[in-house]
């Protein structure tokens, strides 16, 4: 299979997009994960003013992310931390394009599998839009592109599912029905995600029924192909994803702000999944 280079935004990514097929490839001393941020910012306060994180977050969730790889079969001498700072990489393009560089020169892999080209976390883009310029400047030519899916849920698309849209010559299906539970037990690992970790959380970042549904599903790989780049992969309402792409965080950043204050004023707590 040659080596698997798996490039993570933030610790637990690459277990809730890749966590089936990680557990399901032979010589997974073969796999390696590059987390890029430091893990300061999830969880982040609502009111930044009242609520707190403490200093060592980022130690938790690079621990957590080592306990899931070594799980899942991934040595932990092959999960690299770049530590760059967390919601920021836009404004750290450099940083990110040269450490990357020397991660991908070092790990020398025959595929790479990045975030999806229309995620909605600016970091995922970040990744995405650096390691594509790259090798459409000639990088790394030996490497495959794949690119994976976290944020595929789309609460203004009909068909509620960013990867239904994706004409099927290019999307890939993994069947990981069979490392359901794996998968489950490794994202379980990331307690800072999973649990109401600070006493201000209205909840988790990971609620339990997002867990079960995202490991009991298939895993998607988007094949790369420069010339099928942008919203060439979509089968149809290229338009709307493209008004949908942009108006999706600021109302998930706004539907969180909206259940932090009827908790703190009402004691109402929202469930709402990612």
């Amino acid at each position: 299979m040659g080596t698997i280079l798996i490039l993570a935004p933030h610790m637990d990514d690459e277990v809730l997009a890749c966590g089936g097929v990680i557990h399901l490839l032979p010589h997974r001393e073969r796999i390696h994960v590059v987390y890029a941020t430091d893990g300061m910012k999830s969880p982040a306060p609502i009111v930044p003013w009242r609520d707190s994180i403490t200093p060592d977050l980022g130690d938790i969730r690079m621990a957590e992310s080592r306990s899931a790889m070594e799980y899942l079969g991934v040595p932990v001498a092959n999960t690299h931390f770049l530590k760059l700072p967390e919601a920021e990489l836009n404004k750290n393009l450099q940083a990110l394009n040269d450490l990357l560089f020397q991660e991908i020169e070092e790990i020398n892999p025959e595929h790479i599998l990045m975030p999806f080209r229309f995620d909605r976390h600016p970091d995922h883009l970040a990744i995405n839009h650096v390691v594509t310029a790259a090798y459409e400047q000639g990088h790394f030519p030996r490497a495959n592109l794949y690119e994976y899916f976290v944020y595929h849920r789309w609460r203004l698309l009909p068909k509620k599912d960013i990867r239904h849209y994706i004409s099927p010559q290019y999307l890939l299906e993994v069947n990981t029905e069979d490392v359901a539970a794996e998968k489950r037990a490794a994202l379980n690992c990331f307690k800072s995600q999973t649990t109401k970790f600070y006493s201000w959380q209205t909840r988790p970042i990971l609620t339990p029924m997002l867990l079960d549904e995202e490991s009991q599903q298939p895993e998607y790989f988007l094949r790369y192909d420069p010339s099928a780049a942008g919203g060439a992969v979509f089968s149809d309402s290229v338009t709307w994803i493209r008004i949908a792409h942009r108006l999706e965080p600021f109302l998930q950043k706004s539907k969180y702000r909206v259940g932090a204050f009827l908790y703190r004023k009402f004691g109402i707590n929202g469930s709402w999944s990612s």
